[in-house]
Protein backbone atom coordinates (compact mmCIF):
# COMPACT_ATOMS: atom_id res chain seq x y z
CA UNK A 1 0.00 0.00 0.00
CA UNK A 2 1.18 3.47 -0.86
CA UNK A 3 -0.10 7.05 -0.54
CA UNK A 4 0.86 9.75 -3.07
CA UNK A 5 0.49 13.49 -2.41
CA UNK A 6 1.60 16.35 -4.62
CA UNK A 7 3.79 19.06 -3.08
CA UNK A 8 0.84 21.49 -3.22
CA UNK A 9 -1.48 19.15 -1.29
CA UNK A 10 1.26 18.49 1.27
CA UNK A 11 1.65 22.27 1.64
CA UNK A 12 -2.12 22.61 2.21
CA UNK A 13 -2.03 19.98 4.96
CA UNK A 14 1.01 21.62 6.59
CA UNK A 15 -0.69 25.02 6.46
CA UNK A 16 -3.85 23.56 8.06
CA UNK A 17 -1.84 21.79 10.76
CA UNK A 18 0.20 24.89 11.59
CA UNK A 19 -2.86 27.17 11.58
CA UNK A 20 -4.60 24.94 14.15
CA UNK A 21 -1.64 24.93 16.55
CA UNK A 22 -1.70 23.96 19.42
CA UNK A 23 -4.85 21.97 18.52
CA UNK A 24 -4.73 18.84 16.38
CA UNK A 25 -5.88 19.44 12.83
CA UNK A 26 -7.70 16.74 10.88
CA UNK A 27 -9.18 16.11 7.49
CA UNK A 28 -10.00 13.77 4.63
CA UNK A 29 -7.91 12.78 1.62
CA UNK A 30 -9.88 12.24 -1.59
CA UNK A 31 -8.57 10.89 -4.86
CA UNK A 32 -8.28 7.78 -6.95
CA UNK A 33 -6.30 4.66 -6.13
CA UNK A 34 -3.22 5.68 -4.18
CA UNK A 35 -3.18 9.28 -5.47
CA UNK A 36 -4.60 12.07 -3.34
CA UNK A 37 -6.20 14.72 -5.53
CA UNK A 38 -8.01 16.82 -2.94
CA UNK A 39 -7.57 17.62 0.75
CA UNK A 40 -10.63 18.57 2.79
CA UNK A 41 -10.05 19.94 6.30
CA UNK A 42 -12.63 18.80 8.86
CA UNK A 43 -13.39 20.54 12.17
CA UNK A 44 -11.85 18.83 15.20
CA UNK A 45 -14.64 18.35 17.76
CA UNK A 46 -12.64 16.29 20.29
CA UNK A 47 -13.21 17.03 23.96
CA UNK A 48 -9.47 17.64 24.33
CA UNK A 49 -8.37 18.94 20.90
CA UNK A 50 -4.87 19.70 22.23
CA UNK A 51 -4.19 15.97 22.53
CA UNK A 52 -6.79 14.21 20.37
CA UNK A 53 -8.90 14.61 17.28
CA UNK A 54 -12.44 13.67 16.40
CA UNK A 55 -13.78 14.71 13.02
CA UNK A 56 -17.06 16.59 13.01
CA UNK A 57 -19.52 13.87 12.03
CA UNK A 58 -21.72 16.07 9.87
CA UNK A 59 -18.80 17.41 7.86
CA UNK A 60 -17.35 13.92 7.56
CA UNK A 61 -20.66 12.47 6.35
CA UNK A 62 -20.83 15.12 3.61
CA UNK A 63 -17.46 14.17 2.13
CA UNK A 64 -16.96 10.50 3.03
CA UNK A 65 -18.84 9.25 -0.03
CA UNK A 66 -16.62 11.27 -2.31
CA UNK A 67 -16.74 14.69 -3.91
CA UNK A 68 -16.57 15.54 -7.62
CA UNK A 69 -16.13 11.87 -8.54
CA UNK A 70 -13.25 11.39 -6.11
CA UNK A 71 -13.22 8.59 -3.53
CA UNK A 72 -11.97 8.35 0.02
CA UNK A 73 -8.22 7.66 -0.12
CA UNK A 74 -7.34 8.31 3.53
CA UNK A 75 -7.44 10.59 6.54
CA UNK A 76 -4.93 13.00 8.03
CA UNK A 77 -4.31 14.64 11.35
CA UNK A 78 -1.49 16.43 13.14
CA UNK A 79 0.46 15.80 16.29
CA UNK A 80 1.27 19.35 17.43
CA UNK A 81 4.05 18.40 19.84
CA UNK A 82 5.20 14.94 18.84
CA UNK A 83 6.38 12.57 16.15
CA UNK A 84 4.06 11.27 13.41
CA UNK A 85 3.46 7.94 15.13
CA UNK A 86 -0.09 6.74 15.91
CA UNK A 87 -0.98 7.19 19.57
CA UNK A 88 -2.96 4.51 21.43
CA UNK A 89 -5.97 6.81 21.05
CA UNK A 90 -5.40 7.02 17.27
CA UNK A 91 -5.30 3.22 17.06
CA UNK A 92 -8.38 2.84 19.24
CA UNK A 93 -10.46 5.19 17.08
CA UNK A 94 -9.31 4.04 13.63
CA UNK A 95 -12.55 2.71 12.15
CA UNK A 96 -11.60 2.42 8.49
CA UNK A 97 -9.47 -0.68 7.92
CA UNK A 98 -7.21 -0.80 4.88
CA UNK A 99 -7.26 3.01 4.72
CA UNK A 100 -4.13 5.12 5.18
CA UNK A 101 -3.94 7.51 8.12
CA UNK A 102 -1.47 10.32 7.40
CA UNK A 103 0.07 12.01 10.43
CA UNK A 104 2.03 15.27 10.40
CA UNK A 105 4.35 15.60 13.38
CA UNK A 106 5.00 19.21 14.38
CA UNK A 107 7.56 18.59 17.12
CA UNK A 108 9.91 20.81 15.09
CA UNK A 109 7.76 23.54 13.54
CA UNK A 110 10.45 24.37 10.99
CA UNK A 111 10.63 20.78 9.75
CA UNK A 112 7.30 18.91 9.94
CA UNK A 113 7.64 15.14 9.77
CA UNK A 114 5.28 12.99 7.76
CA UNK A 115 4.27 9.34 8.05
CA UNK A 116 1.34 7.27 6.83
CA UNK A 117 -0.05 4.25 8.60
CA UNK A 118 -2.54 1.50 8.01
CA UNK A 119 -4.49 0.65 11.16
CA UNK A 120 -6.48 -2.56 10.78
CA UNK A 121 -8.21 -3.79 13.92
CA UNK A 122 -5.46 -2.48 16.24
CA UNK A 123 -2.69 -3.77 13.94
CA UNK A 124 -0.50 -0.87 12.80
CA UNK A 125 1.75 -1.02 9.74
CA UNK A 126 3.64 1.65 7.86
CA UNK A 127 2.36 2.84 4.49
CA UNK A 128 4.83 4.07 1.90
CA UNK A 129 4.34 7.82 1.52
CA UNK A 130 5.33 9.59 -1.71
CA UNK A 131 5.28 13.38 -1.77
CA UNK A 132 6.02 14.69 -5.24
CA UNK A 133 4.52 15.99 -8.42
CA UNK A 134 5.61 13.02 -10.53
CA UNK A 135 4.20 9.54 -9.96
CA UNK A 136 6.11 7.28 -7.61
CA UNK A 137 8.25 4.61 -9.25
CA UNK A 138 6.53 1.34 -9.95
CA UNK A 139 6.56 -1.10 -7.09
CA UNK A 140 8.86 -4.02 -7.90
CA UNK A 141 8.24 -6.04 -4.77
CA UNK A 142 8.66 -9.81 -4.81
CA UNK A 143 5.56 -11.77 -5.73
CA UNK A 144 3.52 -13.26 -2.96
CA UNK A 145 3.47 -17.02 -2.49
CA UNK A 146 -0.03 -17.22 -3.95
CA UNK A 147 1.01 -15.25 -7.03
CA UNK A 148 4.05 -17.50 -7.59
CA UNK A 149 1.90 -20.64 -7.21
CA UNK A 150 -0.67 -19.25 -9.67
CA UNK A 151 2.03 -18.44 -12.24
CA UNK A 152 3.70 -21.86 -11.90
CA UNK A 153 0.34 -23.68 -12.07
CA UNK A 154 -0.63 -21.73 -15.20
CA UNK A 155 2.72 -22.49 -16.83
CA UNK A 156 2.41 -26.20 -16.00
CA UNK A 157 -1.14 -26.37 -17.39
CA UNK A 158 -0.03 -24.56 -20.56
CA UNK A 159 2.91 -26.98 -20.97
CA UNK A 160 0.67 -30.05 -20.53
CA UNK A 161 -1.87 -28.68 -23.03
CA UNK A 162 0.91 -28.01 -25.52
CA UNK A 163 2.14 -31.62 -25.22
CA UNK A 164 -1.40 -33.00 -25.62
CA UNK A 165 -2.11 -30.82 -28.67
CA UNK A 166 1.27 -31.68 -30.21
CA UNK A 167 0.66 -35.41 -29.75
CA UNK A 168 -2.82 -35.15 -31.23
CA UNK A 169 -1.41 -33.50 -34.36
CA UNK A 170 1.15 -36.25 -35.04
CA UNK A 171 0.27 -38.63 -37.86
CA UNK A 172 -0.55 -42.16 -36.78
CA UNK A 173 2.42 -44.48 -36.41
CA UNK A 174 2.98 -46.90 -39.31
CA UNK A 175 1.91 -50.48 -38.66
CA UNK A 176 4.63 -52.78 -37.40
CA UNK A 177 5.09 -55.85 -39.61
CA UNK A 178 4.88 -59.25 -37.85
Amino acid sequence: MRLWLSHELARQISHHALSEQPREACGVLLGAGEQVKRVIPITNTAGDPLRHYHMDERELARVIGGVDGLNLVGFYHSHPKSEPIPSPEDVKHAHYPNTPYLIVGLKDLNQPQWAAWRIDYAQVSRVELHIGDVPPPLDHQALSTRARIAILTSALIAFILMIIISLSLLPPAPPIPR
